[in-house]
């Protein structure tokens, strides 16, 4: 591993610094980790709280006791109660941001 001798310094409003220590604590990651990683084009994933890992078991145990279509009938009814309650079921997407430059500038 190469050794980091260089600093690169930049200024944040108080705000931009607590959502970054945030961000950074969420992925298990130091502050500089994080904005190192994003910089470079990476994505550091968020560490799942244990209820995630809670779920994922039941769900293997449940597939494997009863079969498919006990899990798809969970999945469903998490889906419709969960994720897009009291909405319409179909999902819609919202037209990309155009971050290019402005015309005319």
């Amino acid at each position: 591993m190469k050794e980091r001798t260089t600093r690169l310094y930049t200024r944040i409003t108080p705000a931009e610094k607590k959502r970054i220590f945030s961000l950074a604590k969420r992925c298990g990651l130091s502050a500089s980790e994080y904005i190192r990683q994003r910089s470079l084009g990476f994505s550091p994933r968020e560490i799942q709280p244990e209820i995630f890992y809670e779920l994922v078991r039941r769900i293997e145990t449940l597939y494997q006791e009863n079969g498919g279509e006990e899990l798809l009938n969970l999945i469903r009814d998490i889906r419709e109660e969960l994720i897009l309650p009291g909405k319409d079921r179909e999902v819609k997407r919202w037209p990309p941001l155009d971050s290019g430059p402005s015309k005319g500038i």
